[in-house]
């Protein structure tokens, strides 16, 4: 049994000495006998960052080491608060030590729900607060959860009863490359950090070819995206992700002066004003399939050109039975995939043929 763990020890030390993110908001660096994490910039403002032990399982814990959290590794079992995770632990072929996840009528893959409806991943949020029985219960090695520095965020309840949370900060990435890095960091708690980031540079390199494809063409179309929701409009600001995504397929986004990296709140009238000069729009609505979807929305639309000339999409392609939409679950780690299906809309004669992934042209 001690030899078995010292040969485990050795292949773990084998492991990368020092890997870490390019650009994204993490480090992983390997210290004597543990890997170190730590997190910075965990959303807007926030001033704090985190660390995190991983030691080999079997091996005890490091001591005089300061951490927020410390973890046995690889681990066994998983709960998640995001559905962006889980391409991350499926593509290393953890899928099943997810054994609980937030809300399962939004999970699109295939294999998680099956996992569902075999009872052998469960929800564990009921009425938008976290089931602190059931997680405890569950014996979770790990929680993957987030936070956003408001009343709203779930890891609180979580930590003040003991359980094991790790906070990422995949969603405050506003390039797409380093959002995706994030995999790596989830697939250090299994081991596999590695082959994580061969795939991440290997779709980094993908997403290089694609901008510098979009950067040749002719002109730039006017991008209009989102749509009106209880009577306002929010959109990207023009420092954020998804400004970034149009602007390397060779957009004009229409927010593009603004600064802010976040969401921008606007009245359906100033949304609609901008609005006009679009070529193309995107994302207009939950459940939008048609152009009479759009028109339904607000008369007014009737008299936009692009809705006129009907080159309006949404990434709604794959969706789940349950509603689960993948473009919110494994886009965010396929930037390459996204940047792709955009650049065949904004300019289709650089991709001639393309099959889209995650954008559909709405019907009329």
């Amino acid at each position: 049994m001690r030899r078995s763990v010292v040969i485990f020890l050795a292949l773990f030390f084998i492991s990368l000495s020092a890997l870490s993110a390019q650009r994204a908001n993490f480090q992983i660096t390997q210290q004597n006998g543990y890997k170190l994490v730590t997190v910075s910039n965990l959303w807007p403002g926030a001033n704090a960052s985190r660390t995190y032990v991983l030691y080999p399982r079997g091996a005890q814990a490091p001591r005089d080491v300061k951490a927020d959290l410390f973890v046995q590794v690889p681990v066994r079992r998983a709960v998640i608060y995001s559905t962006t995770y889980i391409p991350a632990i499926e593509t290393i072929g953890e899928l099943t030590t997810i054994v609980g996840v937030d809300n399962a009528s939004y999970v699109y893959s295939p294999a998680l729900r099956a996992q569902i409806a075999a009872g052998t991943t469960v929800e564990t949020t009921k009425n938008f607060i976290p089931d602190i029985e059931k997680l405890i219960a569950l014996k979770p090695d790990v929680i993957f959860n987030y936070g956003i520095g408001n009343e709203w965020d779930t890891y609180p309840k979580m930590q003040e009863a003991g359980l094991p949370v790790v906070l990422l900060g995949d969603w405050n990435e506003q390039d797409p490359v380093a959002r995706a890095q994030w995999a790596v960091f989830i697939a250090a708690f299994y081991n596999k950090e590695s082959s994580a980031q061969a795939r991440v540079d290997a779709l980094g390199k993908a997403y290089a070819t694609l901008k510098n494809l979009a950067s040749g063409a002719a002109d730039r179309p006017k991008v209009l995206v989102n749509g009106p929701f209880q009577g306002v409009w929010t959109v990207s600001g023009g420092k954020s992700y998804m400004a970034q995504l149009l602007n390397d397929a060779g957009g004009d986004y229409l927010w593009s002066d603004n600064a802010s990296s976040g969401g921008i709140t606007l009245s359906v009238e100033a949304a609609f004003d901008r609005g006009l000069s679009a070529d193309v729009w995107l994302n207009p609505g939950y459940g939008v399939r048609r152009i009479a979807d759009v028109r339904g929305l607000d008369p007014r639309f009737a008299a936009l050109p692009v809705l006129q000339n009907g080159n309006v999409w949404n990434n709604e392609r794959r969706m789940s039975p349950g509603g689960g939409n993948d473009y919110f679950e494994s886009a965010v780690m396929n930037p390459n995939l996204v940047l792709e299906d955009l650049i065949a809309i904004l300019h289709p004669e650089l991709l001639p043929g393309h099959a889209f992934t995650y954008y559909c042209k709405l019907s009329e």
